[in-house]
């Protein structure tokens, strides 16, 4: 993280919050289709950074454009254009997705991703420099905000996704620009970003924090529509561009009828954060006495707050409960003798939480969806990498033994039962774990014989006997 702030104040040091230069007649390189995603920019400096863009209809070179950099988690650059598009076609800003970004690794791929699409794009496009902002998802949402926090003057706005601070447990202040977060409702990170919400609040920071159906992944289309909406009226009030009456009063009432949504649904908790955000937000753009004064009644309502206080009591419950059973989980692999898989997926109450999972009540259900989404990405990921980077397999087999418990019919940990065994040369293992995932349906062979995790068994006769049969077998 210190390299990616290092770089960050190299990189906007000579950003002077002006609009980008026009290039000069002889300069210009292959124009990008306005209305339309521009794949596989290669960057001129550094061939090997490449970048999506998409540029709104109504772009032109004549003028400068406001731009949002993009940080996915795996590169996967047309995601978050997709999920952004639309409304940067309908506010008219540009996109900036790189193919190069990347968390969870040991070196910085970040800093060279961001270094070079900012520079590429800039010298290729009419970009406004007042009005870059910064969005990435998980890793790279914590990446654009330490980015901005370092550079705050040099960046307009930040949309994190499924992650908030570089450190969750810092305590803010103070924040010099606009910040909308995204957390799906069965997100790992949702008690994360329930706590950052809390937090900007007491803090009286400008911002919103928007919650949807789903997992730990960008959000959808109209939520990140929300996102760029919030920031197109901030940047309107800190004047970085004219006020747009007509366009703030339509906003203005999308809120509102957001707001009377939620409340007629009954859920008067959300009504009143939707209408106190509209009341902040528009104040100065549009007529936000119906906001206030409908935010002030809610205020008082013995069922918001019942609504708030159970929510806020469910929290705390769970964030005890994730507490617990990461100490469970150290000490379980700390210990020199390994338990059970099974037995301690049971200690860790796997069982009662997919019970949970599946009941009627919907706050119990997402509250125990959660719980296992943390455990699922424990036991699936961090732990079987940490393990087989210290080539400690019973480790590996253990954290995925209790993922399996989680998704019992899920033959991709099956899968990567069998990288953990290959990995370490032990063929039969593989073998057996294989045998396993076919019979829950794995049926993505081919992946067998590119998969450098079979390197060290690619040419045992009984590995290459398997993905012969497995393969004549296959339906199709």
């Amino acid at each position: 993280m210190l390299a990616v702030l290092l770089a960050a104040s190299a990189l906007l040091a000579g950003s002077a919050r002006q609009p980008s230069p026009i290039p000069e007649p002889g300069n210009e390189r292959p124009a990008l289709a306005p209305g339309a995603i521009s794949e596989r920019i290669a960057c001129r400096d550094d061939p090997k950074q490449g970048y999506a863009v998409y540029l709104p209809s109504s772009y032109v070179a004549t003028r400068p454009w406001p731009v949002v950099y993009l940080l996915d988690a795996r590169g996967r650059a047309r995601i978050p254009l997709d999920r952004f598009r639309g409304a940067a076609e309908e506010l008219g800003w540009v996109l900036v997705s790189s193919f190069n970004t990347r968390s969870d690794t040991h070196d910085d791929p970040n800093t060279p991703a961001l270094r070079a699409m900012w520079k590429d794009s800039h010298e290729r496009l009419a970009l406004d420099d007042r009005r870059v902002y910064l969005s990435g998802f998980s890793g790279g949402a914590r990446a654009s905000l330490a980015l901005a926090l370092q550079a705050p003057t040099a960046i307009s706005g930040v949309v994190g996704c499924g992650a908030g601070f570089p450190d969750e447990n810092a305590p803010i202040r103070s924040l010099a620009f606009p910040y909308f977060g995204t957390v799906g409702d069965r997100d790992f990170n949702y008690y994360e970003m329930r706590a950052l919400e809390q937090k900007l609040a007491d803090a009286k920071a400008a911002f919103r924090i928007g919650y949807f159906e789903g997992g730990h992944e960008w959000p959808p289309a109209e939520l990140a529509r929300e996102a760029l909406v919030f920031l197109e009226v901030r940047g309107m009030r800190a004047g970085l561009w004219p006020r747009d009456e007509a366009l703030a009063a339509r906003l203005y009432r999308e809120d509102v009828d957001r707001a009377r949504s939620l409340e007629a649904s009954g859920r008067l908790d959300a009504a009143l954060v939707r209408w106190s955000d509209a009341a902040r937000d528009f104040d100065t753009l549009a007529d936000v006495a119906e906001a206030r004064s409908q935010a002030a009644r809610l205020q008082k309502s013995d069922e918001a707050r019942r609504q708030d206080r159970e929510a806020r009591k469910r929290d705390d419950r769970d964030r005890a409960a994730l507490r617990r059973l990461s100490e469970k989980i150290s000490q379980a692999f700390a210990a020199p003798d390994l338990t059970a898989a099974g037995v301690l997926a049971s200690e860790l109450g796997v069982p009662a939480l997919r019970q949970r999972a599946a009941s009627s009540d919907a706050a119990e259900r997402m509250s125990a969806e959660r719980i296992l989404a943390t455990l699922r990405v424990q036991t699936r990921f961090y732990l079987p990498q940490r393990f087989l980077e210290r080539q400690d397999l019973p480790r590996a087999r253990l954290a995925l033994g209790v993922a399996s418990a989680i998704d019992p019919e899920d033959p991709i940990v099956d899968y990567d039962l069998a990288c953990a065994s290959a990995r370490s040369g032990d063929a039969a293992l593989a073998l057996k774990d294989l045998d396993r995932a076919l019979g829950k349906g794995f049926r993505n062979l081919d992946l067998l014989d590119t998969d450098e995790d079979f390197a060290r068994i690619r040419d045992d006769p009984r590995f290459r006997k398997w993905v012969e049969d497995a393969k004549k077998g296959r339906p199709g």
